[in-house]
């Protein structure tokens, strides 16, 4: 009797237990309609969100019983003609989220030390995120009225945030060598380039051995090791160095290399997109310069940054801008060679070079690359 007790015991807890691991989402939405598709999704190997579930609202209530999962893993949930997204960690356990129809990332979510977690880096990002627009609009705004003095306050004042929000996360990332998380945390480091891929290492060398093997660990490492690469481009792409020559396809599909672009005296090498704000309001100034200095031995050669879909929409904005000079682009955004040889992290990224091809200036833009040119070759 006591024998079969025991064995009734265990069993009970082992059924526990098994409940207890089960991987479940469950949400309460008080303003989305009745009927609204839900999307459980998941960021694939092509940084694309694919479906991996779907369900409606019923009673304002929705759920998902997924399959359990072998490690944490990231999963966002959509709502059919609902803008925005809530994201969640998933775990080995019932998971509850609060979704709300006019502000999804306000969402609660509950259930889990990884979302609890999450929700801490989240938090951050979001209040960064919204003193750096505030700080965006006013520098637009002291732009378009000429108020050089106040652009440069504002640009040390966005410094200032990006290196306390590096601080933060690194602390964070420092302080939870087993979640996760840290590896989101860190590979975002790493996309934005926040950090340098040394310290990328460090921490990344520091992180449980399970995470680093992991899907997304093992991403990282790549990404950290495409860093490195690039950090080495780029300090082979500083003033003083001899330019990297390239070769890449013309809008009509020839090949054209920097040497035969390359102007009299002196040429510009320009790193842009249709796509990039900043790039095409700095286009006037550098199509000004352009016409100022072009007789008198000033080339320029474009090197675009658009995709292979948007292809039409490159053209159209070297025709709009008025971009009458030499261009060429490889079509494939952030990974096309000729930005990876100049370890091009941000857009738009200028080099100046001399008629040796030395870079003698960067990264110049607005009054001070017309300063430049006039100091080189006088006034017209």
């Amino acid at each position: 009797m006591n024998k079969f007790c025991l064995v009734l015991a265990t069993a009970l807890l082992l059924i526990s237990c098994s409940k207890e691991a089960d991987f479940k989402i469950v949400g309460t939405t008080p303003d989305i309609k009745n009927g609204t598709n839900v999307f459980l999704q998941k960021i694939d190997e092509n940084n694309r969100l694919a479906n991996v579930d779907t369900t409606v609202v019923k009673e304002g209530k929705f759920s998902f019983d997924p399959d359990q999962v072998t490690s944490p893993e990231m999963l966002i949930l959509s709502f059919e003609n609902l803008q925005g997204n809530i994201i969640l960690i998933a775990e080995n356990l019932e998971i509850t989220v609060d979704a709300y129809k006019d502000s999804l990332y306000t969402s609660k979510i509950k259930g889990g030390a990884e979302n609890d977690f999450f929700k801490v880096y989240y938090d951050d990002v979001v209040s960064s995120n919204k003193e750096k627009q505030k700080l965006q609009q006013e520098g637009s705004m002291a732009m378009q009225s000429g108020d050089t003095s106040k652009v440069a306050v504002i640009r040390n004042e966005f410094e200032a945030i990006n290196n306390a929000d590096k601080r933060r996360r690194l602390k964070l990332v420092e302080e939870h060598p087993g979640e996760f998380v840290s590896v989101i945390i860190l590979s975002d480091l790493v996309g934005t380039r926040i950090i340098e891929a040394t310290e990328a290492e460090r921490l990344f060398n520091s992180l449980d051995k399970g995470l680093q093997e992991a899907d997304k660990g093992v991403k990282l490492s790549e990404m950290i090791a495409q860093l490195k690469a690039a950090e080495t481009a780029a300090a082979q792409a500083e003033v003083g160095n001899k330019a990297p020559d390239f070769t890449a396809p013309t809008p009509e599909g020839s090949q054209l290399s920097l040497t035969e672009a390359m102007g009299k005296k002196y040429t510009i090498i320009d790193f842009w997109a249709s796509w990039c704000k900043p790039c095409r309001e700095e286009n006037p100034n550098v199509v000004a310069v352009y016409n100022k200095y072009h007789e008198k031995g000033l080339n320029i050669i474009s090197v675009s940054l658009d995709r292979a879909e948007a292809k039409e929409k490159w053209l159209t904005a070297i025709e709009n801008d008025q971009m009458d000079w030499y261009h060429v682009s490889n079509l494939m955004e952030w990974q096309d060679p000729v930005a990876r040889k100049y370890g091009v992290s941000a857009i738009p990224a200028t080099y100046l070079i001399d008629e040796n091809g030395i870079i003698i200036e960067k990264n110049l833009r607005g009054e001070a690359l017309q300063t430049k040119m006039q100091e080189l070759l006088g006034e017209s």
